[in-house]
């Protein structure tokens, strides 16, 4: 299928390229089909399916900050059918400023995707020490941590 995109005009994509997030994004509910494009190094673009001028930087979390670490709940993990860490992916929405060292990145909203069923939700975090405007080059060099799921009864 053809898509509009923000920076790369106009793109084929196939379906299995689609990353449905069935509540969309906060302030954008109504836009849940989604395509990682790649950028430029660890930077990629999520790109709405259906509204060109809907996109958005992000990375792969653990490619910039190796020592984020998160529990994954019930309410994030069953929506997303995660039955195993190896099945998720998470990425960070970035606001890319000018000049690029002034750059941020959304620690306190990480988007989780399972890779194996194109699935994905932002997962808001509460009383987190995370930031929503962390500089981007002033992450932590170190080893890296994952993600672990954690289920509610």
């Amino acid at each position: 299928m053809k898509i509009s995109t923000k920076y790369n005009g106009e793109i084929e994509v196939s379906e299995s390229e689609v990353i449905d997030f069935p509540n969309g994004l906060p302030a954008f509910e109504n836009e849940t089909r989604w395509i990682l494009q790649h950028y430029k190094g660890p930077f990629y673009v999520l790109q709405s399916v259906h509204t060109a001028e809907v996109a958005f930087f992000v990375c792969e979390i653990f490619s910039i900050f190796p020592d984020y670490q998160i529990e994954l709940p019930a309410s994030v993990t069953e929506p997303l059918q995660l039955t195993d860490t190896k099945q998720a992916s998470l990425w960070i929405i970035l606001t890319i400023k000018d000049p690029f060292e002034t750059s941020t990145a959304n620690l306190a909203a990480p988007l989780v995707l399972n890779v194996d069923v194109k699935k994905g939700k932002q997962y808001i975090l509460q009383d987190s020490e995370y930031s929503r405007q962390y500089p981007l080059l002033q992450r932590k060099e170190s080893s890296s941590r994952h993600a672990h799921t954690h289920s509610q009864t």
